[in-house]
This record gives C-alpha cells, structure tokens and sequence, in this order.
C-alpha cells in the first residue's frame, strides 16, 4: 500500500544519506498511517536515545548543550563544508517544490508548450531554465518509476470509474506528490 511506501521511501533515504530527518519522516509516517516502524529506524532511536541520556549522564556547561543535543541526535555538521541535516533536507524539499509546480505549470501551457512552463518556473525560482527542466525530468521519472512499482505490487486500491486512489498524510507538497504518483499510475493504467 501506498503508506508503506512513504515509509520505506524515508528509511531509504535516512539509510543512503544518513541523515535522521528521513528517520523522523519515516516515524511521522509510520505512527500516522498506524504502521510498525523499521527496524533500521528503530536501531537508530536506540542509538540517539543512548547518546542523549549520555550527555545528559555529564552535562556539558550551558553554553555547549545545544551543540553535545544536536550530536547525539545527529543533526550536526560532520565535516567542513558540510551542510547542516536541515540543509539537506530542505534542499531536497525545495526541488520537491519546484518539481510540483513544474508540473502545474506544464499541465497550465500543455506539454507542447513545455518550455514556457519551464522558462516561467525559472523565473519564479530564480534557477536557470535548463535546471527547472532537470529538476522536473528527475522528479517525474521518479514518480513514474514508484508508480509502476506500486501498481506491479499491487498497492494502489480502485475507487469509481476505475481511478487510482490512495490513503496519504504529511504536508501539502506530500500530498501533491502523491497526486502526481496516482497521475502517473491512472497513464500506466490507460491503454494509449
């Protein structure tokens, strides 16, 4: 079903970038749908939880408690040049966004007229027109891609004439992107 996907789709991520906002996403999504969280996430509560009570075992002075709480729950820079877990994050959010509006506007121009969607998104973003058309090509294919696992899977239920429909939560852009999957199952489903 489509919630054990936005789980597995954040442990996915916690696991490949190591960053624990996708772990904190994937328990959001876990406790929301009333789904067994991970066990690779639930490893990583065990490991935060373990070195939170050890700084709070032998608290460091009050000016060093912010910096020891981010460590322990790993939300700190790991190197020089790094960026913060939070940057990461809403990097990845961001070309989300402009992915989600990409395809508002193409569905606005009509995909002959692709390129005013993708001039008029760079604008508005201030991004170059050639990464506003990156960005989307990478998102809808990833959307294309997760719609004919899901469908393969068998994890997409029916509703009234035959249209995909799903149970989704999260933020708006989550529910967004959930109605672009269910687009992009709706054309696998439909015979040209």
């Amino acid at each position: 079903m489509f919630p054990e996907f936005l789980i597995e789709k954040n442990k996915t991520l916690f696991l490949k970038t190591k960053n624990p906002l996708y772990a904190w996403k994937a328990i959001e999504h876990a406790r929301g749908f009333k789904r067994p969280i991970p066990e690779e996430i639930l490893n990583f509560l065990f490991d935060t939880a373990h070195a939170l009570l050890k700084v709070a075992q032998s608290p460091p002075a009050p000016a060093q408690r912010p910096v020891a709480i981010a460590k322990a729950l790993k939300l700190h820079k790991t190197g020089a040049g790094q960026g913060s877990a939070f940057t990461e994050y809403s990097r990845r959010l961001k070309d989300r966004e402009i992915a989600l509006a990409t395809a508002e506007k193409i569905r606005e121009w009509g995909p002959e007229k692709s390129d005013y969607a993708f001039a008029e998104i760079a604008k508005k973003y201030g991004i170059s027109k050639s990464k506003a058309r990156r960005n989307f090509v990478a998102h809808s294919d990833q959307w294309r891609k997760t719609a004919a696992r899901l469908v393969e899977t068998g994890a997409i239920e029916y509703g009234p004439g035959g249209k995909p429909k799903t149970f989704a939560i999260g933020t708006a852009d989550d529910l967004r992107e959930a109605a672009e999957i269910l687009e992009e199952v709706e054309r696998i489903q439909t015979p040209a």
